[in-house]
């Protein structure tokens, strides 16, 4: 996490990076269960994790990334970071799927694991890179439109 520039003291980005926080916990969790064989224990934390990264993501994706790319020089890493939520949300989505119909013996748990890599790299991107530049180049309607995003995946998420 960011600790320089102070960019987490702007509402949402503390929040997203808080939650990357969270989602490196659960990373972690699940590879700890995953290697002590703990296949029920790692698909709660993979569980959590889709919980958090659902309303984490369309933050990011529908507000925060989409006003970065009003910028030029910021359209090529918004892309790459759409593209790995997509990858991400694949994976998780049909891990729980093969999960939810009995199918665990298929779970491809070292790609989980090697994902998990990939979001870790993510995660540095935006703490140290996307967040700071979006921290000044934002304006306070694009901060509106984060926390109107937030709260209406919050609201869905509730109604679910």
């Amino acid at each position: 996490m960011c600790q320089y520039c102070g960019c987490q003291e702007i509402e949402t980005i503390g929040l997203l990076m808080a939650e990357h926080v969270e989602i490196q916990n659960l990373c972690g969790q699940t590879k700890r269960c995953v290697e002590r064989g703990d296949t029920a224990g790692a698909l709660a934390q993979v569980r959590d994790l889709e919980r958090i990264m659902r309303v984490h993501n369309e933050v990011e994706e529908r507000a925060l990334y989409l006003a970065m790319t009003r910028f030029e020089e910021y359209e090529p890493q918004a892309g790459i970071l759409y593209e790995e939520h997509d990858e991400l949300d694949e994976l998780i989505a049909s891990t729980l799927a093969l999960a939810d119909d009995a199918r665990l013996q298929e779970i491809d748990w070292n790609a989980v694991l090697r994902a998990f890599d990939v979001l870790y790299d993510h995660i540095i991107h935006e703490d140290n890179g996307l967040f700071p530049a979006a921290a000044v180049a934002l304006d306070v309607a694009d901060w509106e439109r984060c926390e109107r995003v937030r709260a209406e995946a919050e609201a869905r998420g509730r109604s679910a």
